[in-house]
Parts: structure tokens; C-alpha cells; sequence
């Protein structure tokens, strides 16, 4: 089961928000032009469209545009229905929810079975009201094609996080410290990814990963040592597997790389 671990951005930096108009701010506006220029490690985006694993697939599915038609792709603003299904939560409105696209079987190289499916973070809808019986609701962010027959679960909330990257030219650790492979990527043109783009990996919670967490990529040379070839920040966690967000990389990042949590 999906389990996600809230990382608060307030307590990495200190953030300034504050009522202010018209020019000549002074120290007000300087802490907010700071503050602007601090990097998103954790953007608005990650939380949006990320991909993560889920080992069952949810109930509920967007069913039919409200006007009808043949039309299968949604876009912000259009309307849908939800048929009801026994044992989920009511709708509530106004509520958020997550749409989702289920995707292929991921295994990882520390576990005998399949960590489970990735799922791909395909916008936002919330509840208008209901119909006989139906939601009706509305898309209200999307990320990559909405269409129908695409899973809805309660919203997933994640933070925004701001600060710096930390540097990757940190040495493999062989002991004492937990190690994972890419397992998955996220890329719809190539099997190759780099900054900006997504990847699952085999180590989780389990061993003390949380979001905000920087991690280093590894390449093993031909003598199996690993180098150092990029930087990543954890969005999502489960207890078997993370999803990272490529932050750096000198080389493109590709299935099969080491993973290593950053020193504290």
C-alpha cells in the first residue's frame, strides 16, 4: 500500500509572505526576491504529474464527459461523471481528487516479486455536486492527456520544496549505508532521462527514505566501481520504493543506475 510522508518546505527554509504593495520595499522586498530565486526542489509540477507505484488498482474511473458525445479527451474546465462504487467514500463537494493512469508491473532488483504498478499523476478534479446519484465532476488541472475509463482516488497531497542542491561528488559507500537501482522511468520519448524528469527506484521507507531527501546517481564503471553522475530529491515514498526527481546529471540517467541517500 501506497503510504506518503509529509515533508514541510516552511521548515527546510524560511519563507516571507507578507501584504505589500508599491515600490520601494526595502528589506520586505529584498527577503521576497531571495526567497523567489531559492530553486524548487519539490515544484508544484512534481506533485501534479509524477509518476509512483501502487500494488491494487482504485475503483473509481472517470466515466463520461457530462455533454456527452464521443469525445474521450478531457481538458481544464470539462465536466465528467463518476458512477458511485460499494464501499468507496461518498463524494463530497468540493472535494479534490487525484486522477491517475495505471501503468505496467515494476520490479525491483531486492525483491523475488513485483514492487507493484506505476501510476502516472495525470492533473487534478474536484466535485461540482451529484446527479442521480453520479459525481459530476470537473477537471481542474491536468497533466498529459486526460480521457476517460482514467482512475480518481482521493487528492494526494504533497509539499512544495525550496533550497539547494547538494553537491554529487560523493564517494559510493559499500557498508552502512542503504543502496537501490533505477527501476522505472518516466520519459515519453526515450529510455533515457535527465533533469526534470522522474524515476522509481527498489528503496523506500524501509530504509529511512522520506520526501525532501537528496540522493546521488551512480554509473558502475567497467571494473564495477560506481561514479557519481547526478543529483536527485525523493517526491513520493512506499516502504519498497521512491520516486525521484532528476535534479542534475552530467550523464543521462538510465534503468539499472545506483541510488544512494546523501549524507546527513
Amino acid at each position: 500500500m501506497m503510504r506518503f510522508h509529509r515533508f514541510t518546505a516552511a521548515a527546510a527554509v524560511g519563507i516571507f509572505i507578507g501584504g505589500i504593495a508599491g515600490p520601494g520595499l526595502g528589506p520586505a522586498q529584498d527577503v521576497l526576491e531571495k526567497n523567489a530565486a531559492v530553486p524548487k526542489l519539490i515544484s508544484p509540477v512534481d506533485l501534479d504529474c509524477s509518476p509512483f507505484i501502487m500494488e491494487t488498482a482504485p475503483q473509481l474511473r472517470i466515466s463520461v464527459p457530462l455533454q456527452g458525445g464521443e469525445r474521450t479527451l478531457l481538458a481544464d474546465g470539462d465536466q465528467f461523471l463518476v458512477d458511485p462504487v460499494p464501499g468507496v467514500e461518498s463524494f463530497a463537494e468540493g472535494s479534490l481528487w487525484s486522477i491517475l493512469e495505471w501503468g505496467p508491473k515494476v520490479r525491483g532488483e531486492r525483491t523475488s516479486g513485483p514492487l507493484g504498478n506505476a501510476v502516472f499523476l495525470r492533473g487534478r478534479a474536484r466535485v461540482l455536486r451529484m446527479e442521480a446519484g453520479r459525481a459530476v465532476m470537473e477537471v481542474v488541472k491536468s497533466c498529459g492527456a486526460v480521457t476517460t475509463g482514467l482512475l480518481l482516488v482521493p487528492y494526494i497531497k504533497g509539499d512544495i520544496l525550496t533550497g539547494a542542491e547538494s553537491s554529487y561528488d560523493i564517494p559510493f559507500r559499500e557498508e552502512g549505508v542503504p543502496a537501490g537501482r533505477v527501476v522505472f522511468i518516466e520519459s515519453g520519448w526515450s529510455d533515457i532521462v535527465a533533469r526534470g524528469h522522474w524515476v522509481l527506484v527498489d528503496i523506500g521507507t524501509d530504509q529511512g527514505l522520506a520526501p525532501g531527501r537528496q540522493m546521488t546517481f551512480y554509473r558502475e564503471e567497467a571494473d564495477k566501481t560506481p561514479r557519481p553522475i547526478g543529483n536527485s530529491v525523493v517526491v513520493w515514498t512506499g516502504p519498497r520504493w521512491a520516486t525521484l526527481k532528476i535534479l542534475n546529471s552530467k550523464d543521462s540517467i538510465l534503468s539499472g543506475d545506483l541510488v544512494q541517500p546523501k549524507p546527513d
